[in-house]
């Protein structure tokens, strides 16, 4: 399992199409991916639970991947959150 702390508050609020680009990029992998701020977990697969889902005001949250392909799954997810700015 590989947990890593980001801070996502330039997304903030996540609009659709951010949601979508998320839950896309983490459908690709063949692991669990979830997010998890203030106690709440979320599949990251979810682009219906990214959109509902009560982000804090100051981005924080930790992104937790766990499968065989773990490593290339955070690689991705940090490499499309950069792309998106943050």
């Amino acid at each position: 399992m590989i947990r890593r702390d980001i801070n996502i508050k330039e997304l903030l609020p996540m609009k659709r199409q951010t949601a979508a680009e998320i839950a896309t990029l983490a459908s690709r992998f063949d692991c669990t991916f979830t997010l998890e701020a203030r106690n709440v977990i979320l599949n990251a697969k979810s682009m219906l639970g990214l959109l509902s889902m009560a982000l804090p005001e100051d981005g924080k949250i930790t992104v937790n991947v766990d499968g065989k392909d773990e490593e290339a799954a955070i690689q991705g997810m940090i490499d499309l959150l950069r792309k998106l700015g943050v």
